[in-house]
């Protein structure tokens, strides 16, 4: 039953301070009635107001302290997300980084590349003991 009046957004304190509220409505009202006297329909109603009022100030209170955890809730996020941003532009500008550096890398390969086609540039003199391996372990020869 309480999760049922969660979910329509009643609580006790609310349903109390109505309740109340009517039954000093209905107390005020019945003084109409002569048989009943009107020192204790005055008295009742005025019990009842007291009761609403009462729980109308704790229903109140309670929705200021929750207002008041999810004020800190909230900013305990934003901290977070704060971090969260701070942590993803430095793991960016690292990346992006790296991604220059890549890219420079690549650039100076195919420059490389294209020099050696060219001519202009050429590979370091093999070492004869290494290609005469090279060639056993081709052509299926033992060293």
């Amino acid at each position: 039953m309480s999760t049922f009046l969660m979910l329509l957004g009643l609580s006790t304190y609310k349903i109390i301070a109505v309740l109340a509220l009517g039954g000093a409505v209905l107390a005020f009202a019945v003084r109409i009635d002569p048989r009943i006297p009107k020192a204790l329909s005055t008295l009742v109603c005025v019990a009842l107001l007291c009761v609403s009022v009462w729980f109308s100030s704790a229903y109140h209170y309670d929705k200021q302290a929750e207002l008041g955890r999810l004020n800190a809730d909230l900013q305990a996020l934003n901290r977070i997300a704060a971090a969260h941003e701070r942590v993803s532009t430095q793991a960016n500008a690292a990346l992006l980084k790296r991604i220059e550096q890549v890219g420079d890398l690549q650039k100076q390969v195919t420059e490389y590349e294209v020099e050696l086609e060219r001519g202009g540039v050429s590979a370091c003199p093999a070492d004869d003991a290494y290609l005469k391996r090279m060639r056993a372990i081709r052509f299926g020869q033992a060293p």
